[in-house]
Formats: structure tokens, C-alpha cells, sequence
């Protein structure tokens, strides 16, 4: 299995690892080489990196083609199950983005905001899985249940590295996660750079960890998606991922933030109206955010979280008072340890924690039996949409 530490290339070739040698066979008709492979069985999948008159092939794009159209033309429409290596990003800040950059940078918390607490049982006995950025070390938590294989690491209030706004990503969900339940045991994961992004085969190995005994969860939250796929379908290896994980846990994953058109990026392909990977996939529970434009109005959304009229969520964030900002002119003094942020990742976060308390409280039973019981007593709410003519 691929380490954390290592990372797949863009544009290598994926492809299910009970017909990787057919797919082989054609490569090698077509004069193309497999350089590298690599493989995760828990999800019968493989990683190709090809090579093309000795050079490393970067455009998969039309080997996928060929390849198609070759066994479609032998095996009357057949093909086998083929994809490409695509880029995952946290989707705090909705890439593209939609609006001015400071609606996703964080602000930190004011005195008149309350303080998140982490206190109490709530969610014992429950494993929450959550995949995102470092973890870094935070005092408010040190009390709670964090399995993670980083090393305890903070970003200090003073002379410290400098660190950047998505850094504070996976302690602020994990934050929203435990003051919901903070009882329960949270397994952080790292794949998220400090970008917030990563490539999906990064994050399906990373996820190939939960269907280890010694790693399972009741919910597992995943905070990052994608939705510039040309033919509107989900990459392929997430869809296979998140259909062996489901049916051992719950999946909760953040709608995306591209609610609203406004500054919209013009790729055609990437619209207020595109479906979110992993969070449109079936199975899968996709949260949003009540009353918030950015939040996506579409029919695969199926809960949202509802926390009033300016739908700030708080949490534990770094404790750092440089942090890098996606606006210059945000404020960048974090050295509180705690912040306010937006977006459809915190729904998420809330939707998994709630969930888990849930659960605890109600003698654990499974993860979807309890779903309804969230919604009728929480800030979780049930989404309906309405089918509506374009204007």
C-alpha cells in the first residue's frame, strides 16, 4: 500500500485489478508501457503510470478513449472498468471559487461568540472516522479520543513555522465533530495537503484503512470531493470505495460550497448545478447548510444543518498569529485558538458528530437507524428539494 508520505501522480491510469491484464494487452498493442503500478486490493483497484517511446504519457486523456473505443469494437460495447487519477480538494472554499475570497477564510473568534466545550460522554463507545488535514495539537482537545499516526504537532502563538489557512482544516472539523460527541473516538487520517487538496488515489488508500479491523468506524466524514468530471459521473475509484465502505459504515460527506454562480469559473463542465463527489454518490450522506446560498440546491443533497441566520460554525483552529489567508486582507491572528468558518465541510463534521452521539444514547444501534432520530432532535434537518424551471 502506498504510504501517507508518498503521492500518486496526476493523469496515471486506473483501473480494476481483476482486468488489469486485459487492459495491459491493449496498452502493449497500442505501444504503451506500464512504468509503475500500484495496487489496493481492498478495493480491487490498480494505479497505472505509462510511458510512450521511453517518455513518461501525461494525457490520459485520449489513451482512456482508445482504449474504450478498442474494447467496445471487440467485446460488442463492453469495456472494462477504466479511469483516470483526478484531483480532490477540501471543499471549504468551493474551487472554483465563487465569491470573494474572504467569505472562506476563517475569522477568529470574538469574545461575544461562545467558546466550544468538550465535555461530557456523549458518543462513547462510538469510532468516528474523519479524513483531512494534519491534525495538529490543540489544548481544548487534549482531553478527547484522537487516534492518529501524526505526531502531536502545534503551530504555535509565537515564533513558529508559518502555516497556511487550510492547515487549520482537519482541527476545525475535528473540533465540529467532537463537541457533538466528544465521548467518542475520533480516527483522523491526513491526506489533504496544505492546499486542501490531494489526488483520489491518495485518498483511497488512505480510505482502504477503515476496512481494517484494528481502523473501523460507525460514521466515517469526509470533508474533500471533486466536480470537474467531463462526462458528469464520479471518478471511478471513488464510487468503488465509497460502495465497499458503506456497507460497513456510515459515509457523511460536505455537499460543496458552488451554490451560488456568481464569479463562477466559465469551464462549462463545473456549474452551480454539477454534482459533488463523493457526497452525490447512493449511500452516501451528503450535508449541507440551511439558509446559506452557497450551499448546493439539488436533489442528491439529503440533510442540512440548520444554525441559524449567519451559519458561522466555531471551532478549535491553530493556534498561530500568522496564518496565510486566501484574502491578504482577512484577518490572520489566530492566536486564540479558535475560529468561525463557513461552508458544507462543517455540516459534515456536524452531521457525523451528531450521528455518533446518536448512536451512544440510543444503545448504538447502527449509524442509518438512528439518522431519523438526529433529524427530529437536532439542528439536523431533513432536505427537500422542489423541482424548479430554469428562470
Amino acid at each position: 500500500m502506498r504510504k501517507n508520505e508518498d503521492h500518486a501522480e496526476p493523469d496515471a491510469l486506473v483501473v480494476d485489478l481483476t482486468e488489469v491484464d486485459a487492459v495491459e494487452s491493449v496498452l502493449d498493442d497500442l505501444g504503451i508501457f506500464v512504468a509503475e503500478r500500484s495496487e489496493v486490493e481492498k478495493f480491487d483497484l490498480a494505479l497505472l503510470k505509462l510511458t510512450l517511446g521511453g517518455e513518461a504519457l501525461d494525457d490520459i486523456d485520449p489513451v482512456l478513449a482508445e482504449l474504450r473505443a478498442r474494447f467496445a469494437g471487440r467485446a460488442a460495447g463492453w469495456s472494462p472498468l477504466i479511469g483516470k487519477n483526478r484531483r480532490m480538494a477540501s471543499v471549504f472554499g468551493a474551487y472554483p471559487q465563487t465569491k470573494s475570497m474572504n467569505l472562506w477564510d476563517p475569522k477568529p473568534k470574538t469574545e461575544a461568540e461562545p467558546t466550544p466545550s468538550f465535555t461530557g460522554d456523549a458518543g462513547r463507545g462510538v469510532r468516528i472516522g474523519l479524513l483531512d488535514t494534519r491534525i495538529y495539537d490543540h489544548p481544548a482537545l487534549a482531553g478527547c479520543d484522537i487516534d492518529t499516526p501524526d505526531p502531536a504537532t502545534r503551530f504555535g502563538k509565537d515564533d513558529k513555522p508559518q502555516c497556511t489557512v487550510e492547515d487549520g482544516h482537519g482541527v476545525f472539523t475535528a473540533g465540529l465533530i467532537l463537541q457533538q460527541a466528544p465521548g467518542a473516538t475520533l480516527v483522523a487520517r491526513h491526506v489533504l495537503g496544505s492546499d486542501g487538496k490531494a489526488y483520489a488515489w491518495d485518498v483511497v488508500t488512505m480510505l482502504a484503512e477503515f476496512l481494517e479491523d484494528e481502523h473501523r468506524v460507525d460514521v466515517l466524514v469526509l470533508a474533500s470531493g471533486c466536480r470537474n468530471t467531463l462526462d458528469g459521473r464520479p471518478p471511478l475509484i471513488i464510487e468503488r470505495a465509497v460502495e465497499r465502505l458503506s456497507g460497513h459504515m456510515m459515509v457523511v460527506a460536505a455537499a460543496g460550497n458552488h451554490g451560488i454562480v456568481e464569479g463562477m469559473s466559465p469551464d462549462v463542465h463545473t456549474t452551480r448545478n454539477s454534482a459533488t463527489w463523493p457526497a452525490a454518490l447512493p449511500r452516501v450522506v451528503a450535508a449541507g447548510v440551511a439558509g446559506a446560498d452557497y450551499s448546493p440546491n439539488l436533489p442528491w443533497v439529503d440533510c442540512v444543518v440548520d444554525i441559524g441566520p449567519d451559519a458561522r460554525f466555531i471551532s478549535t483552529y491553530l493556534e498561530h498569529n500568522d496564518v496565510t489567508m486566501l484574502d491578504e486582507t482577512s484577518d490572520s491572528d489566530f492566536s486564540g485558538g479558535y475560529a468561525s468558518w463557513v461552508g458544507t465541510s462543517c455540516a459534515a463534521a456536524y452531521v457525523g458528530g451528531a450521528v455518533a452521539a446518536k448512536m451512544a444514547a440510543l444503545g448504538k444501534k447502527s449509524a442509518y437507524d438512528v439518522m431519523q432520530d438526529v433529524l427530529d432532535s437536532s439542528a439536523v434537518k431533513n432536505f427537500v428539494w422542489t423541482y424548479q424551471k430554469d428562470e
